[in-house]
């Protein structure tokens, strides 16, 4: 029978508390991408016809305020490094705990590796491409830095850039935490620069009269010419519908305000505890708002809604791609970033905010693995995976976790690059996660062990509205907004838009895997005689 103080590896984490509130709200404001609205903008009219983007940011950002308020108090309650895993292992049950971190953990590391792909094809490659067009107009697909566009979207060149990027993140993140703030500083930094230049190149352009009269010269057809195209194939351009954009809203512009919530998870490195959770969380999802609706109602002003919903009919992945010759872009998505030089004759407005979308979505890919690899050192932590990725070197860096996470996320871009469409629903289990971690604050009052900690905890979690804790009522809005957010990321799936095939992929990987990994760890240390619900009953040192 292991004794009391051998219940976890070590008497102290190893991790240090170096994250101060302000950095603490870069890193947050980072996840997933602040830039990645200029994307979306084309993803959003393939898969909700009808939006008008305009009206998303509001009804998107404000539903997720309630469960950042939930992760807001549960890492005041137990501010240490693991966040999900620790509120649900310490609450009800390791295997639902370790499930809901274990979910959001590996959409994080698969993002950081897919990402990487998207901030080559529609960052770096699209100040090329402007570039071109700015010099060659429609011959454009004969200028060097086309070419060599064209050359870098190839997956061979792909692979061997994006596997550079993606090493040379993972070193920064191994340097440390203090090396993953100043990394977050600089996507901050950069997405503002490209977020600014688009607005400037677009209200300096001439607006949307000169959008039209450039786009006709420059692109080998016209303005009205594509819209026509679009409607002749019965896509609804022209057409706003309030709920589809609800709807949209409410799934894929809350899709980039879920990485905020990985500053719970790195609350074992974080000063102030309370100050730091309020000011990241919230303070994120504040400037996530301002930026996109700023951001959405400047695209539609200088290149109008109507154009946005055609573009994404014929764009890669549209209902129409590929069925209009008289498209010009081809295989290219036609990113805002890169549509600003048919507005703006002055290229500099165009190549800054594709260099601002690389740079930003490089930082953000750091970003969107750092907390899932404090995730996995908590794992180890309590021996649920190998103890060998609990290792920590001389400056508190996790390295084992670290090198695990690298070798994940670089098994995701590589799947990414030849099954691009898999991770279409792996967001699905992001939302299936919330939906647990709102059980999980539902319940926390009203089991033992979670009781035992409420009465511990800082005033702020023991507040109460009445005779109902307040986190009780975060529980049952996190637990709602996770469910509907699901429903509404099947809605493409019932109309027959996404294959099945991803919900499978979502369930086989993101859900069951660590219930398996779980129960086969409690056996094999039950079989060594080490009792692992001990440590269960208790929060993990610092």
């Amino acid at each position: 029978m292991a004794k009391p103080e051998e219940v976890f590896i070590r008497r102290a984490s190893g991790l240090t508390r170096v994250i101060g509130p302000w950095d603490a709200l870069a890193y947050a404001f980072m996840n997933p991408g602040i830039m990645y609205c200029f994307l979306y903008i084309i993803w959003t009219h393939q898969l909700y016809p009808g939006v008008d983007m305009r009206w998303t940011a509001f009804p998107g950002v404000g539903l997720m305020f309630f469960p950042a308020l939930l992760y807001i108090w549960f890492s005041i309650a137990m501010p240490r490094s693991g966040g999900e895993y620790i509120w649900g292992s310490r609450t009800i049950s390791p295997a639902w705990g370790f499930c809901a971190c274990w979910g959001l953990s590996m959409v994080g590391i698969s993002w950081a590796g897919t990402c990487t792909g998207w901030a080559i094809w529609w960052g770096l490659n699209m100040a090329f491409r402007s570039i071109a067009v700015s010099e060659l107009g429609p011959l454009a697909a004969n200028h060097s830095l086309w070419k060599l566009a064209d050359f870098l979207d190839q997956p061979g060149p792909t692979i061997v850039l994006g596997t550079i990027l993606i090493i040379s993140f993972f070193i920064i993140m191994w340097r440390g935490a203090r090396a993953a703030m100043i990394l977050s500083w600089i996507g901050v930094i950069t997405a503002t620069m490209g977020h600014i230049a688009f607005d400037v190149g677009v209200l300096t352009g001439g607006g949307f009269s000169a959008f039209v009269e450039r786009f006709n010269a420059l692109s080998g057809t016209t303005y009205e010419a594509v819209l026509e195209a679009a409607k002749a194939g019965e896509w609804p351009v022209g057409v706003y519908i309030p709920a589809v954009t609800l709807g949209a809203g409410i799934t894929y512009v809350a899709l980039n305000t879920l990485g905020s919530t990985y500053t719970a998870n790195i609350m074992g490195e974080v000063k102030e505890v309370r100050k730091s959770a309020i000011i990241a969380m919230l303070g994120a999802l504040i400037l996530f708002m301002t930026y996109w609706a700023i951001f959405y109602n400047i695209a539609y002003i200088g290149f109008s809604g109507d154009f946005w919903a055609a573009a994404a009919y014929f764009a890669p992945g549209g209902a129409g791609a590929g069925t209009w010759e008289g498209w010009p872009f081809g295989s290219v998505m036609p990113m805002p970033n890169f549509m600003l030089v048919y507005l703006n004759p002055n290229v500099a407005y165009a190549v800054i905010s594709s260099i601002g979308f690389f740079l930003c979505t490089y930082a953000s890919c750091m970003g969107m693995a750092f907390g899932p690899v404090r995730n996995i050192f908590a794992w180890a932590f309590d021996r649920v995976i190998p103890t060998f990725f609990a290792k920590v070197d001389k400056r508190g860096s996790p390295w084992a976790a670290v090198l695990l996470g690298a070798i994940i996320a670089e098994g995701f871009f590589i799947l990414q690059i030849f099954q691009p469409m898999w991770i279409a629903y792996s967001i699905l289990a992001w939302f299936f996660a919330w939906a647990l971690v709102g059980v999980f604050g539902i319940v926390f009052y009203f089991v033992s062990r979670g009781r035992a900690i409420f009465e511990k905890s800082p005033d702020i979690v023991k507040k109460r509205i009445g005779k109902v804790p307040i986190i009780t009522i975060w529980g049952v809005l996190c637990f709602l907004v996770g469910a509907l957010l699901d429903y509404y990321m099947l809605v493409p799936f019932f109309q027959g838009l996404i294959s099945s095939l991803y919900i499978w992929i979502t369930i086989g990987f993101f859900i069951l895997p660590p219930f398996i990994i779980y129960y086969i760890s409690k056996y094999y240390h039950i079989r060594k005689g080490i009792p692992m619900e001990l440590q269960f009953k208790e929060i993990p040192p610092d």
